[in-house]
């Protein structure tokens, strides 16, 4: 409801403006341009990204202002960056891809054709987590289990999901849709089996509960070679959590995701060069990493793993800028 009388207010102080000054809503320009950006659920990895995106810019660039939402994840956000011109978003690579081509979870509902990549903030690492006196030993174990697999419509679950169908589970264990914080609580106090979550490395939710109680991390690359989920979701890596991320937790080969930043087609291209200037200047992209670490992984060379759609005209023109090769299907199309 607050955001609600905001944008209300907000629109009618710019159709005043219009009158006398003008009023602007996609340039730079002298004027503020407002944009939000979707995070995530509380204690996972989308929204220190989008608030770091957003303090970055905000503070080397004042006529453009970012505010920060929390929502329930990569689908989420996906859907509504396609309706709203004045949306960016954080995202997983899969959901971007699969938005965009009408694809799975998105098909009845058609092509998310508005959405746009911006660039690559990190990569995500599926962690699935199990107390250490639990009989979950390898994936096929949740069987008949309750496992904390993040909110309905994101991300984790979806991956979640995909690989249980692959492997003939789906069904057979009990989701529930809670992450971040409220699944890693779920799993330190019994209610849970299992806690399924895909996000940077490490993860505070993680650290949080194995601080408290001993747990291990579960193998999630070898079920993906034995049923074919990276050949069926090209999208997806295979990868090795990385060494003493966890405390007393020993690193295991897990599914690996790029995470992008996606705008509406509609922001200009200026905007969006703007932003990606000040996010990978010196000062900038320091900042993002003394506070969310993951974004090291912010670097030209694995910037085509997000090149999954096509680029925003503004994110083309700065990779173009940096030598970047894109490739054809990150074309811009705008």
């Amino acid at each position: 409801m607050q955001r609600q009388k905001f944008h209300l207010g907000l629109s009618i102080f710019c159709a005043l403006s219009l009158l006398i000054y003008g009023c602007d809503n996609q340039k730079n320009g002298d004027k503020q341009l407002w944009i939000s950006i979707l995070g995530g659920a509380v204690g996972g990895s989308f929204s220190p990204f989008a608030s770091g995106v957003g303090a970055v810019v905000s503070k080397a660039e004042p006529t453009i202002r970012i505010s920060v939402e929390a929502s329930a994840g990569s689908i989420e956000n996906v859907r509504r960056v396609n309706r709203s011109g004045d949306y960016m978003g954080v995202a997983f690579a899969s959901d971007v891809y699969l938005g965009y081509h009408g694809q799975e979870v998105f098909a009845e509902e058609g092509k998310k054709e508005n959405i746009r990549v911006i660039t690559l903030l990190y990569i995500a690492y599926n962690q699935f987590s199990t107390l250490a006196n639990s009989d979950i030993h390898q994936f096929e174990d949740i069987v008949g289990k309750k496992i904390a697999m993040g909110p309905a419509g994101s991300g984790s679950a979806q991956t979640l999901e995909r690989l249980a169908k692959l492997a003939g589970i789906h069904g057979k264990f009990t989701p529930v849709y809670k992450g971040g914080t409220a699944g890693s609580d779920a799993l330190r106090d019994g209610q849970v089996d299992g806690f399924q979550w895909l996000v940077s490395a490490p993860n505070a939710a993680i650290i949080y509960v194995s601080e408290i109680k001993s747990i291990r991390l579960i193998d999630f690359d070898a079920p993906a070679k034995k049923y074919g989920f990276y050949e069926k979701y090209p999208f997806y890596l295979s990868g090795t959590l990385p060494e003493k991320v966890y405390k007393n937790v020993q690193p295991v080969n897990t599914l690996l995701m790029p995470t992008v930043l996606i705008a509406h087609k509609d922001i200009s291209e200026e905007t969006v060069h703007t932003i990606l200037r000040h996010v990978y200047a010196q000062a900038g992209h320091q900042t993002l990493v003394t506070t969310t670490p993951a974004a090291k992984d912010m670097t030209l060379e694995n910037a085509p793993k997000a090149f999954v759609i096509p680029l925003h005209r503004g994110a083309y023109r700065f990779w173009s800028e940096q030598g970047v090769e894109i490739p054809a299907m990150a074309q811009a199309v705008d």
